[in-house]
């Protein structure tokens, strides 16, 4: 009598989905395709990958909230602020759904630039917004650019991610996409609840932003150099090591020397754009 898998999520499935990703395969114990070289068994590769999944879903949907936040204080109307990074940051999100498609063939590496790519955007997002608001007077076209920016990195992550849960063990894709949409949407609650109880009155706009971005690039990293590293080659783990590199010195810098937002009040009053600058379309 076979013992029941006691995996919290499904970990197997009956349809005939290819396994994605370069890495060795070889046959499971339980008769299944895994990947090779794995440095932990299935079950707990599964949990560690949907981790991942969770903290990147509350990373973006702080940037996503710091950049609201912004914008209500930066901007002449909360409402149309919020309703323009929101609309277009969902947009984006699509648009990097489509782009992370030909990344397919190697997603560990493709995960940890885009990873420390969104660490760099989010992490510096709000001086980023502040500057072009305030130094350069371009409030709009920067608002914009960031949020098209953060959206495209974050849209890009579920099909990565996707693709890693499938290299570790194959299953349907239904039973694929509950799993890490749950954590997902359990990573956005922890985001939202955290952003305005305890990160932003301990640390303020640009100091979490900062500490967010740090954590996002480190967490998918550690993700990729550990869990998949039979995936890459020694060029590719010392490519990987540096731009996370780069991505904590750029964020560090950003955090201490970049101009910022005064914290708002608790009756929401916070610095408003000066008639010049260009909040129009």
């Amino acid at each position: 009598m076979s013992v029941p898998d006691l995996s919290p999520f499904h970990t197997e499935g009956r349809g005939t989905y290819p396994v994605a990703g370069r890495g060795r395969h070889r046959k499971g114990t339980d008769g299944t395709d895994g990947p090779d070289a794995l440095p932990l068994p299935p079950a707990a590769a599964r949990w560690l990958v949907l981790a991942a999944v969770l903290v990147c879903s509350a990373c973006g949907l702080v940037y996503e909230l710091a950049l609201v936040a912004l914008g209500g204080q930066l901007g002449p109307d909360p409402v149309t602020e919020t309703s323009v990074v929101l609309s277009v940051m969902v947009f984006a999100m699509g648009l990097g759904a489509l782009a992370a498609k030909p990344f397919g063939d190697r997603p560990a590496e493709a995960f940890a630039v885009v990873e420390s790519a969104l660490a760099v955007v989010g992490g510096t997002s709000v001086p980023v917004v502040y500057a072009g608001a305030h130094v350069f007077d371009m409030y709009r076209l920067t608002m914009l650019t960031v949020c098209v920016a953060t959206g495209i990195l974050v849209g890009a992550e579920i099909p990565l991610l996707m693709t890693l849960v499938q290299r570790i063990r194959r299953q349907e894709a239904g039973h694929a996409v509950a799993d890490l949409f749950a954590a997902d949407y359990v990573g956005a609650l922890a985001g939202g609840l955290l952003f305005p109880f305890l990160l932003l009155p301990a640390l303020g706009q640009v100091g979490t932003v900062a500490l967010v971005g740090a954590v996002n690039a480190l967490v998918g990293t550690f993700v990729v150099l550990w869990l998949f590293r039979a995936d890459l080659d020694r060029r590719a783990r010392t490519r990987m090591c540096l731009l996370v590199a780069s991505a904590l010195l750029v964020i560090s810098c950003a955090a201490a020397f970049a101009p910022g937002p005064p914290d708002a009040t608790r009756e929401g009053e916070g610095p408003k754009c000066s008639s010049t600058c260009h909040t129009g379309a």
